[in-house]
């Protein structure tokens, strides 16, 4: 019952700050959109490639590494993880920094085929490293745990991060000097730098003396083990994805696009479009955090039982919130898009996109459950998989279709993705829910309150007052509760209860 109210406490520390970062951001993002226009959004969206790639080099592995040996490791030897992680990921990404600030003309005018880029990857090699010390930390605290420093410093990232941007764009706009892209990728320094900051200054962990060298030696050893392979597969998927990134605007090219109006869909697609679907993973993220730790600790008791009680009800919960998400999308993404980012296509998007959020949500999490099993070779070939069929269809489908192939990538690479992992946890799972709790219900239930709220707003026009942006919201909230109220009636909710008592007593 203890471990239970732990995972609970941290999943949902991890929710409350993911939502409050996501909606900060989410309310950025628009401002942002329309502080740049979109073909700067698009210009600013293409340096994130490279920060993924200088991340995946010098951080993800070694992250989930401290995480993963924090989270059986002795009381004693805890802080040693993290001292050796900080050491590796730090030598690694200062190395990284100073290469990006050296070459960034040579990646901005031949990988990114974007010269406009080369000022702003100079300010993000300043954030590497400081990236790497938040990435540590917080690997270390989830690994215990222990939610409330990594969260706190989540939403002091994304404040600092909104108020620096805030602040340049009005003195840029005193000025009369045009917003440009740099200002935003030195919010984001800037909130690297405050959350670094917090997590030094507020952590409890005494530092190693010399002494001790050579047990910091072994937990460097030990952790290498473990990241290297992590770190060599996150950095091919990271590749790939970042050569995707740059070919959506160069085949928008070949459909006979010009550059901007290419920079303009791309950024519409990836800074507007996909922000609101992302939106909600806020949720399963958190859940995905703690799932890596909860599992190696239940596999190194043998708790056979009790890891195929997690798999299944975390994939029972992220189908419910991704089939009310789909929903919501599908039905309400036309005038999100328009009432939000003033684009008529950000909400086309939003509605071709809806149809990926129930496997959208539930990946993240079957990758946590196989990385806590100690399958990162399994999550590399799917991953793998995934991302070449992206490709394959931008080279094949965009230069004929435009953005629509694009699109179609997405959603057949996001179904195959879930496919593959639902299929490596299969043999840890003894099923207990059928597909009835797992589909048909949401889907009743979604159709339902769909329905139910479209007839409510016919028969009562009240709700249609008060503003469009606030008559939608509250339209989207009703058919939220709705949903979740018809799903109680069905009993959906009383079956994770008895799991949450079959499974901790």
């Amino acid at each position: 019952m203890r471990q239970f109210a732990l995972f609970l406490k941290g999943t949902l520390i991890l929710t409350i700050a993911g939502l409050l970062s996501r909606f900060l951001g989410f309310f950025y993002k628009i401002f942002l959109a329309q502080a740049l226009g979109a073909e700067s959004m698009g210009i600013y969206q293409l340096i994130f490639p490279v920060f993924s790639v200088c991340h995946a080099l010098t951080t993800s592995g070694i992250e989930t590494a401290i995480s993963r040996f924090t989270a059986f490791a002795k009381k004693e030897e805890r802080n040693a993880y993290l001292h050796a992680g900080l050491f590796l990921s730090l030598s690694a990404s200062l190395a990284c920094g100073m290469i990006l600030w050296t070459k960034a003309p040579f990646i901005a005018s031949s990988l990114l085929h974007e010269a406009r880029c080369e000022s702003l990857l100079r300010i993000l090699a300043a954030a590497i490293p400081l990236s790497s010390i938040h990435s540590c930390f917080a690997g270390s605290y989830l690994g215990k745990k222990k939610t409330g420093i990594p969260a706190t410093a989540q939403l002091l990232e994304q404040t600092i991060r909104i108020g620096t941007v805030w602040l340049l764009c009005s003195i840029h706009i005193q000025q009369g000097k045009a917003i440009t892209p740099e200002l935003a990728v030195f919010g984001l320094l800037a909130g690297e730098a405050g959350s670094a900051l917090f997590m030094l200054t507020f952590t409890s962990d005494p530092f190693p003396n010399i002494r001790s060298f050579k047990k910091y030696i072994t937990k460097c050893r030990e952790l290498l083990k473990m990241a290297i392979p992590l770190t060599g597969n996150r950095l091919s998927l990271t590749l790939l994805q970042s050569m995707e990134a740059v070919l959506i605007p160069l085949s928008l090219r070949k459909s006979g696009l010009t550059t901007a109006d290419a920079l303009s869909l791309y950024g519409i697609l990836t800074g507007m479009a996909l922000s609101f679907i992302m939106f909600p993973n806020a949720v399963t993220s958190s859940i995905s955090a703690m799932l890596l730790p909860v599992i190696s600790e239940e596999q190194a008791k043998g708790n056979k039982r009790n890891i195929s009680l997690t798999i299944e009800y975390t994939i029972q919960f992220g189908l419910i919130i991704g089939i009310l998400c789909m929903g919501i999308f599908l039905h309400f993404g036309q005038p999100l898009g328009i009432l939000f980012f003033h684009e008529q296509l950000a909400g086309e998007f939003l509605a071709t996109l809806s149809w990926i959020c129930p496997f959208l949500y539930l990946t993240g999490n079957l990758n946590s459950i196989l990385h806590g099993l100690g399958k990162t070779s399994i999550t590399f070939f799917n991953q793998l998989a995934s991302i070449l069929v992206r490709i394959l269809f931008i080279v094949a489908f965009v230069p004929l279709y435009g953005i629509k192939g694009v699109l179609w990538g997405l959603l057949a690479s996001q179904l195959l993705l879930c496919l593959l992992g639902i299929r490596a946890i299969m043999p840890y799972v003894t099923p207990t829910l059928g597909l009835d709790i797992l589909i048909i219900k949401p889907l009743v239930a979604l159709f339902l309150s769909i329905g139910g709220i479209d007839l409510l707003k016919h028969l009562m026009p009240a709700l249609r007052t008060g503003g469009e942006i606030l008559s939608l919201l509250i339209c989207i909230c009703m058919v939220a509760a709705v949903y979740l109220l018809i799903l109680t009636t069905f009993g959906v909710w009383k079956v994770i209860q008895f799991s949450k008592r079959s499974r901790w007593l």
